[in-house]
């Protein structure tokens, strides 16, 4: 989407943000731009996966108020705990929150940089699955973060950050809160979230890591035969119960304050807390490999963060896969 379109876009689904009906005359007014304009706007907000419904005589509504970013109360909780918000950001609509923090790693960024999206148009998971990431819905964020150790330092950090993930869901009131190694956040069995790790640099040299997570909040149900697995979002496990600012401020400070302690101590630091979460532990499972399929029993993770398998009577680590429950999802 150009930047003039995707700013108009933008300019429509904030003044229908409210619930009113807004006529297609005003709409129109507020860009500049004819009726007949305004009605390829909304095609393309529905596109973003908003719900928009027109009637005769009253104007535009979306089906449900959207709660937008607003990264001044964003600011004002981080600023509180002491950390930086000079380096967090929102872009209403990007590709890829990920991407755009590879396009900011030439001019020489600092650790903990962050940039939210109300909606990525190309988001994307492990192996390149699609991320769905529809406007105003859920939290979609990347940060930076710097590993002065090389490549090798990145092996665990999907596992410190899934582990402080579960830690906010489950102080936010939510039950049952599991992590699936290597990257998934779980709720009873259904992702909840999903953490993405990129990496560039030189394996003996400095490594810059582009952390992607995406978090359901409020997932539009009319887009739910577009996942191609069981999730949960936290207006179903709070019901509704819950400040999107607010969640969006823990994630970054977690976050950041869970990469320091990875810096200082590794992985050990958050082992306690991955065995508390732990979806696998002691459950028999079956890992993909290519063509090859193995199967064992879960034993937890080393201090690496590779995935502890007994087979045979041998314990095996596996560092890459995809791993679920032999006769569960």
């Amino acid at each position: 989407m150009k930047p003039q379109r995707c700013d108009r876009v933008v300019q429509v689904i904030e003044r229908l943000s409210d619930g009113h009906f807004h006529s297609g005359e005003a709409l129109g007014a507020l860009l500049g731009v004819s009726r007949t304009a305004v009605s390829q706007y909304i095609k393309d907000i529905q596109a973003l996966g908003v719900d928009v419904f027109r009637i005769t005589g009253k104007g535009y509504r979306l089906a449900a108020p959207l709660a937008l970013i607003n990264m001044e109360q964003i600011h004002a909780h981080i600023e509180a705990e002491g950390e930086r918000v000079d380096n967090i950001y929102l872009e209403r609509i990007l590709a890829s929150t990920n991407d755009y923090i590879k396009q900011q790693i030439s001019l020489g960024i600092d650790p903990g940089l962050t940039v939210f999206s109300e909606a990525q148009t190309q988001g994307r998971g492990r192996r390149g699955k699609r991320w769905v990431s529809p406007f105003g819905s859920n939290l979609y964020m990347s940060m930076y973060w710097r590993l002065d150790q090389g490549m090798s330092a990145a092996m665990g950090l999907s596992i410190a950050l899934g582990t402080v993930i579960a830690e906010l869901l489950s102080e936010l009131g939510v039950f049952d809160v599991e992590v699936k190694w290597p990257n998934d956040v779980l709720v009873n069995g259904k992702k909840v979230a999903g953490i993405l790790i990129e990496l560039e640099g030189q394996a003996l040299g400095v490594a810059h890591s582009i952390i992607g997570i995406g978090l359901n909040l409020t997932m539009p149900p009319w887009m739910a035969d577009q996942i191609d697995q069981p999730w949960t979002d936290l207006s179903t496990l709070l019901n509704g119960k819950f400040n999107r600012n607010e969640v969006a401020a823990a994630l970054v400070i977690k976050c950041r304050k869970a990469l320091q302690a990875y810096n200082e101590s590794g992985l050990n630091h958050f082992l306690p807390s991955w065995q508390k979460y732990d979806r696998l532990a002691k459950q028999p499972v079956r890992i993909l490999m290519g063509d090859k399929e193995l199967h064992g029993i879960a034993e937890g993770i080393d201090e690496t963060g590779a995935l502890l398998v007994k087979r045979e009577g041998n314990l095996e680590r596996f560092h890459a896969g995809e791993v679920s429950l032999r006769y569960g999802a």
